[in-house]
């Protein structure tokens, strides 16, 4: 049976000597360094310029963007281990003759950074070393890889670091702990991983992502908690429909349009709650993506969309409520659910055949609201607001189709009409006017059920 490989890792003074791993009383007969190109435990040395936003959310969301040269060779280089399979992991590209930043790195990161400029955030120089630790008969009994990073940022070296990784693949255990004792002898601290690149950075690179994904809730969970989360959920998903698109993995838009959608009806749904600037504004900003989203690529999308996902991503941290942000969430959706199933039992209570078409637009706000109140709250109301969902959806079907579109309104008299022309206008608005007496007629008749089950919503 094979012994078990294995690696061990430590981090050394930089600037200490080589540590004595050769023992030939014990079996390690000497030690080889990794030399030409041929070799694939060559030597190395390398520079490494990273590019992020100001405030590194690349780093803070587990993304290295890199321009990386090796002698006379530059290249680019992207790694995200975290974001499979949308992203690369220890992708490099080689450096094209105008030297800009390759397309498709630009577009799967634009996301993260949004409309942050990209730029370099900090410059290593990173050299490795490689041995190969050999037996009497020349067989490899470990390979070690002796790293060191020297970090500069704004010109000022900021840190210097020292990795060393054995990988004890023929080393038994009295070798093994003969070597170990060698590194730690020359100061070396044995580590079970290696800080990360941003650890390594420091801030604000090590601060946290602006996509951190949702938590779980519990009854008792605050209103500024709630829509934290909720907002915190939604931009998750918003993220993975964008990354769906700019990976090849999807080349429909309906799914972001729909995530942008929800995302629209849970803005709307908590105008209780949010600062009103806030919400119209975003609520603006949404449906500016959306008009323009049926003749668009991910690609084509512009600042408008940025700007959706940068509001997102502040919400998600610190949403935008007034007094009622450390009120219980549950109580609170509960309570906005009633009164917004109140004012719809009044106003479609007040409608008649021959009710005004404002009374009939305001009715379908009012069951709208209901509903996406009650999409929006389900994960804390649970059936209360499945029954609620339930109740309006039909209403809302019939309400939509009640309505008269805009643009179909009464003729007037237009002295440029032939006969025929003002013949035809008049047959269209009094077929559309038809349509609608009939669905407002079918709305009236079904009320009285969905009113009674409104009417039980208090009934948990």
């Amino acid at each position: 049976m094979g012994k078990k490989q294995r690696t061990l890792r430590f981090e050394l003074p930089f600037a200490v000597a080589d540590p004595v791993l050769v023992h030939p009383e014990q079996g390690i007969a000497r030690a080889v360094r990794g030399r030409g190109p041929g070799d694939p435990h060559r030597s190395t040395s390398r520079d490494v310029t990273l590019l992020d936003t100001t405030d590194h959310r690349l780093l803070r969301a587990g993304i290295v963007l890199a321009h990386r040269v090796s002698g006379e060779l530059g290249e680019w280089y992207l790694d995200a281990p975290g974001w499979e399979p949308w992203l690369p992991t220890d992708r490099v590209e080689p450096l094209g003759a105008a030297g800009d930043l390759p397309d498709e790195f630009a577009a799967l990161v634009r996301p993260f950074r949004r409309r942050a400029p990209l730029g370099p955030v900090a410059a290593l120089h990173l050299d490795r070393t490689r041995w190969a630790l050999l037996d009497a008969e020349e067989q490899p009994l470990a390979r070690l890889s002796d790293e060191r990073i020297t970090i500069r940022r704004g010109g000022v070296t900021t840190g210097r670091h020292r990795e060393v990784s054995l990988r004890c693949d023929g080393l038994d255990a009295s070798q093994r702990e003969l070597v170990v004792q060698s590194l730690l002898a020359c100061g070396a601290t044995q580590l079970d991983v290696f800080p990360s690149l941003a650890e390594r950075i420091g801030p604000p690179a090590t601060g946290l992502s602006d996509f951190r994904g949702a938590v779980d809730l519990g009854e008792q969970v605050s209103l500024e908690a709630f829509v934290g989360w909720l907002f915190s959920r939604r931009l998750d998903e918003l993220l993975r429909a964008d990354l769906d698109l700019r990976s090849g993995r999807d080349d429909d838009m309906d799914h972001l349009r729909e995530q942008l959608a929800e995302l629209r009806g849970e803005v709307r749904s908590l105008a209780f709650a949010l600062e009103p600037q806030w919400r119209e504004h975003l609520e603006q900003e949404i449906d500016l993506v959306l008009s323009g989203m049926a003749t668009r690529t991910v690609h084509q999308l512009g600042d408008e969309y940025f700007d959706v996902l940068d509001s997102l991503v502040l919400a998600a941290r610190a949403p935008k409520l007034g007094d009622q942000s450390h009120q219980q969430a549950m109580t609170a959706l509960q309570e906005q659910m009633v009164q917004t199933a109140a004012i719809l039992v009044e106003r479609a209570g007040a409608l008649g055949p021959a009710s005004a078409d404002v009374q009939w637009a305001a009715t379908l706000a009012s069951a709208r609201q209901v509903g996406t109140l009650a999409h929006t709250g389900r994960v804390l109301l649970g059936k209360q607001a499945r029954r609620a969902e339930k109740a309006v959806a039909q209403a809302v079907e019939l309400l939509q189709a009640a309505q008269m579109p805009p643009g179909v309104e009464e003729p007037g008299i237009d002295l440029e009409w032939d006969a025929v022309t003002a013949f035809q206008e008049g047959r269209r608005f009094e077929r559309r006017r038809a349509q609608c007496q009939v669905a407002r007629e079918n709305f009236l008749d079904s009320w009285p059920k969905t009113e009674r089950r409104l009417r039980k919503l208090k009934e948990k």
